[in-house]
């Protein structure tokens, strides 16, 4: 045992420095690009929404960052009140949580692609906190719990237009990659609203291009289609590229268009003024995030006969969301070609065909010439016969 211990310690250690989500500042969204992925106010129970969508429950922005042990999350609400009285009706509950999608589990895995749920919610005046894993069978683990907690309106967590969740990461095995989206869920008796962000991805993303040739070499005076792949670890699944001037980027007589999007194909044209140099040409691109797949089935609640009413909730969850970043397209303009490397271009080219056809041209006209030489000896052979 004393031999072991310290191969069981090294290992321990050894498996806790590899167990490590991101590190990554502060990435704040707004409600702007939530309101176009359409993913606000969704009615989950009932068909009464008349005391609900209060300006606690409303979304302007989320703020989060990580330290690669816990997620720090901030709701900024449209509420600036320190009126709490409608964190106290017994008719009326509030949630303020976050979904998470595991990058490394499949499509369609979980609650529509959601493996986990983690949330404060408040009842009666109090508060509890909640972390259940997801099952696609309709069912749900509960990982954590911390029920009626004290948090005053106006403390470090609740207050006047902002409420702050914090997620120890160990408790979802701090994945490498994952997804978020973050909601609020209000309701009164029977009757339940949500309001959803769309889905990010974590670590946030930088977005790369890779060109075809890697090497993008043109002359002055030319232009040239370019094969590209625009990425992420999370999509190459490329929506929009904007240029500074919208649809085109131009400059000292350089000319760069967006020829197609998916895939990317960029058109480059170089007059033959444009100065000789390198060029980084900057675009904003878009990529389609996803936790689900149609092409994959849906379990739903009949796979158990038992499923849990939040599983017929999670199918108004939102499915996507979109990864928006700088990227740089990177080229060369050189001089155009002299006479010379024309010719030898020529050459290069077509010397080889010329080659073989001049030596075929050659060959069938010494042919010919031989056979015209032959017909003569004979036809003076018969002359003088």
């Amino acid at each position: 045992m004393l031999l072991l211990s310290p191969l069981l310690i090294s290992s321990s250690l050894f498996h806790n420095a590899f167990a490590a989500s991101p590190a990554f500042d502060q990435v704040m969204i707004t409600d702007a690009p939530m309101s176009n992925q359409k993913n606000d106010w969704v009615q989950t129970y009932g068909n009464d929404s008349t005391r609900l969508r209060s300006d606690y429950a409303n979304i302007l922005a989320i703020d989060y960052d990580s330290d690669g042990k816990t997620l720090d999350a901030t709701f900024w609400l449209a509420s600036n009140s320190e009126n709490a009285s409608i964190y106290n009706q017994p008719l009326k509950h509030i949630r303020y949580g976050m979904l998470i999608a595991i990058v490394s589990l499949p499509e369609n895995s979980g609650y529509n692609g959601a493996n986990y749920n983690f949330y404060i919610e408040e009842n009666n005046g109090k508060w509890s906190q909640y972390l259940y894993e997801l099952s696609s069978t309709g069912t749900r683990s509960l990982i954590y719990s911390k029920t009626n907690y004290t948090e005053s309106f106006g403390g470090p967590l609740v207050g006047p237009g902002y409420v702050k969740l914090r997620l120890d990461l160990g408790y979802i095995h701090s994945p490498s990659s994952y997804g978020l989206s973050f909601y609020t869920a209000e309701s009164f008796k029977s009757n339940e609203d949500r309001d959803f962000t769309s889905w990010v991805g974590i670590p946030p993303a930088t977005i790369s291009t890779l060109t075809h040739p890697k090497d993008v070499v043109i002359r002055q005076g030319e232009e040239n289609l370019i094969p590209s792949e625009v990425e992420t670890p999370l999509s190459n699944n490329v929506t929009s590229l904007k240029f500074d001037n919208g649809t085109y980027y131009s400059s000292n007589g350089l000319s760069v268009y967006t020829e197609k999007i998916q895939p990317p194909l960029f058109k480059v044209k170089v007059s033959p003024q444009t100065p000789v140099g390198v060029y980084t040409i900057p675009f904003v691109a878009s990529l389609l995030i996803q936790t689900t797949s149609s092409k994959l089935p849906m379990f739903n609640d009949t796979v158990t006969g038992l499923g849990d009413p939040e599983f017929q909730v999670a199918k108004k969850y939102p499915t996507i969301g979109y990864i928006t970043g700088k990227a740089n397209l990177t080229l060369k303009v050189i001089p155009p070609l002299t006479v010379n490397e024309k010719f030898m271009a020529f050459w290069n080219t077509y010397g080889t065909p010329i080659v073989i056809l001049a030596g075929g041209a050659v060959g069938a006209f010494t042919t010919l010439f031989i056979d015209y030489l032959k017909d003569r000896k004979e036809q003076k052979k018969a002359k003088h016969a």
